[in-house]
């Protein structure tokens, strides 16, 4: 018996993180603020020009230079996106 999971990838001009947000669901502001720096980090197209991205796409460069374990990686870059999530989600509570 083959389980079969959801697919989560690139849609049109939305990033996997954007369509992951879309099919489930979640309308949270502090999530939305995160898929547009995500998106202008992982598309490079500039759609949203957040002042923010430049330097979390630094910080997720550094994270990937210093660290060759992926689960490492992913650890530090968790810290990051959590700490970016507790600040917008201060911003707009």
């Amino acid at each position: 018996m083959t389980c079969s999971r959801p697919s989560f990838t690139h849609a049109g001009d939305r990033c996997t993180f954007e369509v992951l947000l879309a099919r489930s669901n979640l309308n949270d502001p502090a999530l939305a603020a995160i898929a547009q720096i995500v998106h202008d980090i992982d598309m490079r197209d500039g759609k949203f020009g957040r002042d923010e991205t430049g330097g979390i796409a630094s910080l997720i460069k550094g994270i990937a230079a210093v660290h060759n374990d992926d689960e490492l990686r992913i650890a530090r870059g968790a810290t990051v996106f959590d700490n970016l999530y507790a600040y917008f989600r201060q911003e707009h509570p």
